[in-house]
């Protein structure tokens, strides 16, 4: 054989020796980089794995701050932690959903188009025993809201939506706006069947039991914001301002027992048990001196008492540090 090209009578004695045996063929493994890796081309990745791990971190905060108003809105300690982010498309998504269930329905503005929380009916049912003066558990399987359910949960949405708009401040300015609940997931249409959406999971645990909850974001409503999703936008300013902002607005939210004191007398035991309808007993205050406004058994206002329609009613004149100081 001549040069590095084979003439068609080289060619076939070199086959008719392979076919005989007396030229031995070498298996030959194949290169590792030619390896196949499979992809689904109905679930492409639009999102990269940096997002995905920016998207974690900042619905870890949410997490957070939505546990301390829970507890604070319930009065039991509630737990809100992330347990995975991934991408798929949003018939999947919905497929995913038990019905009935309890599907919020909000915007991000200034960004187009809608995102989902969706609460799961047992957690709903659970969060209503519990304002309802329950032990927050929900027994039996998940059903539609009532009227007045629905508006306590909405009134609850209100507290945690905005807790959003802080986790988010550190990459982009978005301010949830609730706008409507579906307890059928058909209905909540916030993108097309083969979109794909972002899917945050919630574990939330309360002393009764643990529940899911899930944040559904399609990647139309996040593609103009897509590029602050990464870890150098995230750390380029301290998170701790709206964690503080988030723990600020808990504590507002907490209700404490407020008192007025008319003023005390002492009178003898004989006195006491002689007491008859239409007797007056003689406080230690004048008649015009100012009432004692107390919080948790301590006097923090002095007030004037009054009426505000059928009902008794006390107006604040100051603080006791002031009247003391003064």
């Amino acid at each position: 054989m001549t040069g590095e090209l084979l003439s068609q009578a080289e060619i076939d004695q070199l086959v008719a020796a392979i076919q005989s045996g007396q030229v031995p063929v070498e298996a030959t493994a194949p290169s590792p980089e030619h390896s196949v890796r499979p992809y689904d081309f109905r679930r492409p990745d639009r999102f990269s794995k940096d997002q995905l791990r920016t998207v974690s971190i900042l619905h870890g905060a949410f997490a957070r701050m939505a546990g301390m108003a829970l507890s604070v809105h319930l009065r039991f300690p509630v737990n809100v932690a992330v347990r995975s982010v991934e991408q798929l498309s949003y018939e999947e998504f919905v497929r995913s959903i038990p019905t009935p269930t309890v599907i919020v329905l909000f915007r991000l503005e200034p960004l187009e188009g809608r995102a989902l929380l969706e609460l799961g009916g047992t957690f709903a049912l659970a969060v209503v025993d519990r304002l309802l003066g329950g032990p927050g558990k929900a027994d039996g399987l998940a059903r539609p809201l009532t009227e007045l359910e629905r508006g306590l949960v909405e009134r609850l949405m209100q507290r945690l939506l905005p807790l959003l708009h802080d986790a988010w401040q550190s990459v982009a300015d978005v301010r949830p706006v609730l706008v409507g609940m579906e307890t059928n997931p058909q209905f909540a249409h916030i993108a097309g069947p083969t979109d794909v959406v972002l899917l945050v999971h919630f574990q939330v645990e309360t002393p009764q039991q643990a529940y899911r909850m899930n944040l559904c974001l399609p990647y139309l409503l996040l593609q103009p914001i897509l590029s602050l999703l990464s870890a150098t936008t995230l750390f380029r300013a301290p998170s701790r301002a709206s964690q503080a902002e988030a723990l600020r607005h808990a504590v507002e939210e907490a209700t404490v027992p407020v008192q007025v004191r008319l003023g005390r007398a002492r009178v003898t035991l004989g006195d006491l048990v002689a007491l008859a309808p239409h007797d007056v007993i003689q406080l230690d205050r004048p008649a015009h001196a100012p009432l004692d406004v107390l919080v948790e058994g301590a006097v923090v206002f002095r007030g004037r008492p009054g009426r505000v329609g059928r009902r008794l009613a006390v107006e604040i004149l100051s603080r006791e540090d002031a009247a003391r100081d003064a």
